[in-house]
């Protein structure tokens, strides 16, 4: 089966002192071949978080260190970059979000969330939000994984 990882699970993954590092590691090391979809908004994500001196404790990289992580993540054999939503993505997405109240995460979950539905893929994540979004396949991470 594949999965689209959320950006918290592949922050968590490159970051080796981050706090749910062994978890990520721990879900990464047991995925095949091809099994990890990522996508423009998931690199940009970790891109941003790599290079931010809050999420990276006061010691973040560079945005050339950061691209050479993702660049070995994307080169993993694990991993699959989706290209192009499929054409009922938009619809999906404009469903997920219609009638709900804003959220500071609103937009980017939905977005994930209906590519995800719309390619029938798991989404893996540490953000229990996700589960407000109905039809969507979960597997959710949790420090308890350890």
């Amino acid at each position: 089966m594949t999965c689209i990882a959320d950006a918290n699970v592949l922050f968590s993954l490159l970051v080796e002192g981050h706090v749910a590092h062994e978890v990520a590691r721990g879900w990464w090391d047991e995925q095949p071949d091809g099994a990890v979809g990522t996508c423009l908004l998931t690199r940009l994500a970790v891109l941003r978080l790599l290079t931010n001196r809050v999420a990276m404790n006061g010691t973040p990289v560079t945005p050339t260190e950061a691209l050479g992580a993702w660049g070995r993540l994307g080169n993993d054999p694990r991993s699959v970059h989706v290209e192009a939503e499929p054409a009922i993505h938009e619809s999906r997405f404009i469903s997920l979000v219609s009638g709900r109240e804003s959220t500071p995460n609103l937009w980017t979950d939905a977005w994930l969330a209906a590519l995800a539905m719309s390619l029938d893929y798991e989404i893996t994540t540490f953000d229990r939000g996700f589960k407000s979004f109905r039809g969507l396949r979960l597997r959710l991470l949790s420090m308890a994984d350890k």
